[in-house]
């Protein structure tokens, strides 16, 4: 006759593996640390994807004065504008995702201390 053990193997295993992964605070502390950077990448990937959005569409409606030009002084003139937006894009982008960092890394330095 074969009886069924009272408690599961499974239920030790998972059991097991909650000890393991959280024996103390330092488990906690790691937990909260993947969680802060996971919450630090998604507010940079999306601070990201809307800057691209934005230069696409500044890239396409520079293209479009480009090709209305009847002559090469203005091309010149909307390439000129167009490189230094672009630059000033760029740069406060930059400004933007490195304020991002410095917030999460200031959060996770107060957590710490």
């Amino acid at each position: 006759m074969t009886t069924m053990p009272k408690k599961s193997a499974t239920t030790d295993t998972l059991r097991g593996v909650n000890e393991l992964a959280f024996p103390s605070d330092s488990g906690r502390a790691l937990a909260n640390a993947a969680e802060q950077w996971i919450a630090t990448s998604t507010e940079c990937h999306r601070e990201m994807v809307g800057s691209v959005s934005m230069r696409l569409e500044k890239d396409s409606e520079t293209f479009r004065e480009i090709m209305s030009c009847r002559n090469l002084a203005d091309m010149t003139a909307i390439q000129s504008r167009w490189m230094e937006e672009t630059l000033r894009d760029y740069n406060s982008e930059m400004t933007k995702l490195m304020t991002i960092y410095t917030k999460s890394a200031n959060a996770a330095g107060r957590t710490r201390g």
